[in-house]
C-alpha cells in the first residue's frame, strides 16, 4: 500500500553520483579503481527477496486464531508465516526511460488481504480472480518522456493511500493501524505522474475498484494524488543534520456498488505527512475522511473518518546493528460499519522495538492494545468467533517476528555517470 514512514530500499532513483560513504549495498557499490578513474555506470536492476514470520500472543486466546480485521499479521497464538516474497524492479532514467517491476508473494496475510476480492460469475467463477491474481505483489510496466519526465504505466501498483507498508519490514511498527487497513494497499490498473516545480509531484490513476484485481463495474474508478517532497537525496542518504518534509494528499472517487451515479459513489479523502529530523528522529500523521452510500437507500450517507501519529527514534547505531523505538496512538470511527462491519470506534496504542542486523535481518518486539466501544464487542476470543457471539471490548497482544531480507542491484546503464565536481 501505500507510503510507509520508513521509506524502502526502492523508495529513490539512485544518485547519477555514487556518495562519498564507505561502500554500501546500494547501485554504486562498485569499486573504484582509483580516485582518479572514472565512476562505474550507476546500476539499474535492484532484486529483492524477503520471509516474515512471527509468533503472536492475543489475550483473548481465540480459538480461530484470527486477528480481526488486521490484513498485515492476521494469525495470532501461533508461529506463523506471515508473508514471503521477491520484487525485481527497474526504474526510469535519462537512459533507460522505462519502468518494469514485478513481484510475488504468499503467506497467511497475503490470504488475509485477497479475502475480500469478488469473484467474477460468483460461485462459476471460482477458479478466477483472487484465486489466480493474489499471488501479484505488484506487476506494472511503463515509460518516462526524458525531457518532461511524464511517467505512464499500467498494471498493479502499492498503493499511495496511507500512512504504511503491506510489507511491514518497511515501516516502524510491525503492525499496521487501522487506518492502514481501510485503504487499499494495492490498485489495479493505470496512472500518470508529473512532476511540477518545486518538488511536487501531480497524479491520476484510473483503477477497477477500491483495492480489487477484478472489474467491480463497467466504469473504474479515479484517484488523483498531490505530493511535495524534498529534494532528493544519495541512497544511503548522508547525515547532514537537514530535517525534510513530505507531505502528500489524495482523492479517491468511483462506484463500489452497481449503482454507478456520483451521487453514490466512494469519496474517500486521504493526507499524510512525514517530518525526518536527520534520519535518527522521525514523525508521521495521517488522517483520512470518507462517504458513500453502498446498498443504502438514497437519503442514507455511510461515513467513516480515522487517522493516527507515529513517532520513532534510534537510540543505537553500531557497525552492524541499530535498535530502533517507535510509537503509535490512532483512532477511527466507523459509525455505519462501512468498513469494519461494526459501528464502533477502535483506539489502539503501540509501541515497538526494532533491532537491525547487518542490513539483512529484522528483530521485533512489539506490544498493543486495541479498544472497541461495540455494543457486542469486536474482538474474538475463546470460542466465540461468530458475529452473533457476545465478543471482546478489547485486546492485549504482543508480538515476536523475525524478518530476513535480501536485496542487490544489478545490471547497468547505457550511459557512464559523470565525473565528479572538483
Amino acid at each position: 500500500m501505500s507510503v510507509a514512514p520508513a521509506p524502502p530500499s526502492d523508495a529513490a532513483e539512485p544518485p547519477e553520483d555514487p556518495p562519498q560513504d564507505p561502500p554500501q549495498l546500494t547501485p554504486d557499490s562498485a569499486p573504484k579503481a582509483s580516485a582518479q578513474s572514472k565512476r562505474q555506470p550507476r546500476r539499474t536492476w535492484q532484486a529483492e527477496l524477503f520471509v516474515d514470520v512471527a509468533y503472536v500472543f492475543n489475550s483473548n486466546l481465540p480459538q480461530n486464531h484470527v486477528y480481526r480485521g488486521m490484513y498485515t499479521n492476521p494469525r495470532t497464538n501461533e508461529l506463523a508465516v506471515h508473508n514471503v516474497g521477491g520484487f525485481v524492479r527497474h526504474q526510469p532514467s535519462a537512459a533507460e526511460p522505462w519502468i518494469f517491476e514485478i513481484g510475488l508473494h504468499a503467506g497467511a496475510a497475503v490470504d488475509a488481504l485477497t479475502a475480500a476480492e469478488p469473484i467474477p460469475g460468483g460461485e462459476d467463477g471460482k477458479f478466477a480472480g483472487s484465486e489466480v491474481f493474489k499471488h501479484i505483489a505488484r506487476a506494472n510496466v511503463g515509460f518516462a518522456l526524458p525531457r518532461a519526465k511524464t511517467q505512464f504505466a499500467a498494471g498493479v501498483f502499492e498503493s499511495p493511500m496511507g500512512v504504511g507498508s503491506f510489507w511491514t519490514f518497511h515501516n516502524w511498527n510491525y503492525t499496521t493501524s487501522w487506518e492502514s487497513n481501510v485503504v487499499p494497499y494495492y490498485l489495479a490498473g493505470m496512472k500518470i505522474a508529473q512532476p511540477l516545480p518545486g518538488n511536487v509531484e501531480l497524479a491520476g490513476w484510473l483503477v477497477n475498484g477500491f483495492q480489487t484485481y477484478a472489474d467491480l463495474n463497467p466504469v473504474p474508478s479515479g484517484l488523483v494524488t498531490l505530493t511535495w517532497a524534498p529534494q532528493a537525496r544519495p541512497v544511503p542518504a548522508p547525515r547532514t543534520g537537514d530535517t525534510a518534509l513530505t507531505l502528500s494528499t489524495q482523492v479517491y472517487f468511483g462506484p463500489e456498488s452497481q449503482r454507478l451515479g456520483p451521487d453514490d459513489w466512494l469519496v474517500y479523502w486521504d493526507t499524510w505527512a512525514i517530518y525526518d529530523f536527520d534520519d535518527h528522529f522521525s514523525l508521521a500523521a495521517v488522517w483520512d475522511f470518507s462517504v458513500d452510500r453502498p446498498g443504502r437507500v438514497h437519503n442514507l450517507q455511510s461515513m467513516y473518518t480515522g487517522g493516527a501519529l507515529f513517532a520513532r527514534g534510534t537510540v543505537y547505531e553500531g557497525k552492524h546493528a541499530e535498535l530502533d523505538l517507535a510509537v503509535r496512538p490512532e483512532a477511527s470511527w466507523d459509525p455505519d460499519g462501512r468498513f469494519f462491519g461494526v459501528e464502533q470506534w477502535l483506539i489502539s496504542a503501540t509501541a515497538t522495538a526494532s533491532l537491525r542486523l547487518y542490513d539483512h535481518l529484522l528483530l521485533r518486539t512489539e506490544y498493543r492494545y486495541d479498544h472497541s466501544t461495540a455494543a457486542d464487542g469486536f474482538f474474538y476470543q475463546r470460542e466465540f468467533t461468530s458475529d452473533d457471539d457476545q465478543l471482546a471490548g478489547q485486546q492485549h497482544t504482543v508480538f515476536l517476528s523475525l524478518t530476513a531480507w535480501w536485496d542487490f542491484w544489478f545490471g547497468t546503464g547505457r550511459k557512464p555517470a559523470r565525473e565528479p565536481q572538483r
